[in-house]
Order: structure tokens, then C-alpha cells, then sequence
């Protein structure tokens, strides 16, 4: 009898651990957030609607700053900008310039790429720091190709790191992709057409790992998912790229599929040598599965918790949802 009452009273205690692993905040001043990033006790949202970067401490919630702005001053972006988080700065790019802040929102250095000799205006261009060094990454029109490529402090190429996919002509069903990622002192280069597939370096250029889970990793049918014609012949299947999107925190690498259970979506952690330790299925309201090359998913990782934006109706206001994964893994 004692042990009905215990796993009565467990099942109970496991039910309000679960609601009190969740937590909501409403965020009234963001109006389309583009990309959402998590680092230590900031929160940085970068909106779209006037191309400005929002700055929040999470505990207590509250705004620090905004910086940015749609322009053509040395400081404001003329494109859709991409933002990345470094230990002491950040870099935010609009495929003309890098713009590097201090952590408190203050402008320290612009980079223009027309600096760069092979600069085209006709392509994009990715500039960042990561430790002393610089990732530069351009994208070919012609050849859907990636290149990813190693610069020193003073923005001479070291080496090329890797070739990958670059689809970005709208309509495509998949858009096979190649994402590049900085933690800590690696690169993390990702690279969908080879499925679950990773490759990994130092800041100086070294190769330290490939990551290939594809065999672990199921692949989802897009055509069955379309509901094709039963009497029509389909030559071959066509399928989702194994991997969908990624970030790296707290020494893991969280990365998403396009397999679904019960309207959740896979979510599979990795430690940073590969190895599968968890997967899980989350209800990811803020998933994109069709973002093209331009778009990201409007969740993180940061500190064993996931940070997901979502809004309910055209008139409500974005909330930022936050779920405990560590109780989860």
C-alpha cells in the first residue's frame, strides 16, 4: 500500500515539475525577430522591422539597449543582417560590411568587404571573428557552392576549410545547406546534402573531428509527407536533409530533424566529440522547416534551457517561451 501511495505522490510531484519547468515572457518592444541567440544572462533578439538588435538580461528580465538600424551610415545595414555572439564582442554583417560592438552596444570597428580584392557585389559574404582569427564565407550563385575560408587578425586567408551546398533559388522543396558555427575556440561547419554531417576545427585552422551520424538518424520522406498521387509513378523518394538546424552551448551541440512524433519535433544532443546523448521531442512552435537560406528557426540553447519566441495571433505580442531541458536529459 505504501508503494501505491509513493508512486501516486511521485507521478504528482513529476506533473508539477513538468508545469514549473516553463516559463513565459512577454517581449511588447519586437515586431519580427529574425535570428535569437543566448549567452550567459543576455538574451539578443535582432528584428527585422527596423533591423535593429534587442538586448535583454534574462534574470531579471529587462531591456539593456538596441542597436542598429536600417541605413547607409557606417553603423546601420543596408541588407538583412546576420548576427553573431562572440566572447567579448559582437559582429553583425550585411553581406557589404561586419560591424563589430562591444558586449555594452558600443561601436568599436566596421570592416567594409569592398576592402577585399575578389569582393563580388553580385554575391554574399559572411565575415566574423572567431578567437584571433576571422571566418570568411562566401556564396556562389552559379555553383550553389559554400566557401568557407580561415583569415589571420589581418584578414589575409590562411586556408579554405570546406565546399559546401548553397541553394537559394526560391521554390526549392529542400534546400540542402551549409552552416557554419563558432564555440569556444572551433568551427563547426555543418553540411546537410551529406546528412547528419559535421566538420569540425580549431580557430587555427586544424581539423579537429568529422561528425557523420547519418546511419543513426531517420530519413522523412517529403513526398509521402505531400501526399502524392497513389497511381502515380515516383522514380525515387525525394527526402528531407537529415538535419534541419543546430547550435552549440554548454559543451553539446543541439541539433533538430524533420522527424515528428504527435506534432513534436525530434531534438537530438550531441557532445561536441559527436557522440548521440539524448534525443527528445519538443513542441517547437517557432520551426521553419521551409526557411531557405536567409531564415532561421526562432529558438537557442543556452545553459541546459531552450529559448523559443513564439506568438499566438497577428495582435498578440512575441513571447519568449522558456523550457528547462536539463531535467529533461
Amino acid at each position: 500500500m505504501r508503494k501505491v501511495i509513493f508512486l501516486i505522490l511521485a507521478f504528482f510531484v513529476a506533473i508539477n515539475l513538468n508545469l514549473l519547468a516553463q516559463k513565459t515572457i512577454e517581449i511588447p518592444d519586437v515586431q519580427k525577430p529574425h535570428q535569437i541567440f543566448v549567452d550567459g544572462n543576455d538574451l539578443y533578439i535582432f528584428d527585422e522591422a527596423d533591423y535593429s538588435l534587442h538586448v535583454y538580461t534574462l534574470e531579471p528580465f529587462a531591456l539593456k539597449f538596441k542597436i542598429g538600424k536600417k541605413g547607409d551610415g557606417p553603423h546601420d545595414f543596408k541588407y538583412l543582417p546576420f548576427v553573431y555572439v562572440q566572447p567579448d564582442s559582437l559582429a553583425i554583417t550585411d553581406f557589404l560590411k561586419t560591424v563589430f560592438f562591444s558586449k555594452d552596444g558600443k561601436a568599436l570597428k566596421v570592416k567594409e568587404y569592398k576592402e577585399f580584392a575578389d569582393f563580388d557585389t553580385n554575391s554574399e559574404m559572411l565575415l566574423f571573428p572567431v578567437k584571433e582569427s576571422f571566418v570568411r564565407i562566401t556564396a556562389d550563385h552559379g555553383t550553389e557552392k559554400r566557401h568557407v575560408f580561415l583569415l589571420d587578425s589581418g584578414f589575409k586567408t590562411i586556408k579554405k576549410l570546406y565546399e559546401g551546398p548553397f541553394v537559394w533559388r526560391t521554390g526549392a522543396p529542400v534546400h540542402p545547406r551549409t552552416d557554419t558555427l563558432c564555440y569556444k575556440d572551433m568551427i563547426f561547419i555543418s553540411d546537410s546534402e551529406k546528412g547528419f554531417y559535421w566538420t569540425v576545427f580549431s580557430s587555427q585552422g586544424k581539423l579537429l573531428r568529422v561528425i557523420d551520424r547519418s546511419k543513426d538518424v531517420d530519413k522523412i520522406s517529403l513526398t509521402d509527407e505531400k501526399e502524392q498521387d497513389k497511381d502515380k509513378i515516383v522514380d525515387e523518394p525525394i527526402y528531407y536533409p537529415q538535419l534541419h538546424q543546430y547550435c552549440v552551448a554548454d559543451d553539446k551541440i543541439y541539433a533538430t530533424t524533420y522527424k515528428k512524433k504527435d506534432d513534436k519535433r525530434e531534438l537530438i544532443v550531441l557532445d561536441l566529440e559527436g557522440n548521440i546523448r539524448e534525443r527528445m521531442f519538443l513542441p517547437l512552435k517557432s520551426i521553419r522547416p521551409q526557411r531557405g537560406v536567409l531564415r532561421f528557426d526562432l529558438f537557442t540553447v543556452g545553459q541546459g534551457q531552450l529559448y523559443e519566441l513564439v506568438k499566438k495571433g497577428e495582435a498578440e505580442n512575441w513571447q519568449l517561451v522558456v523550457t528547462e531541458l536539463v531535467k529533461r536529459i
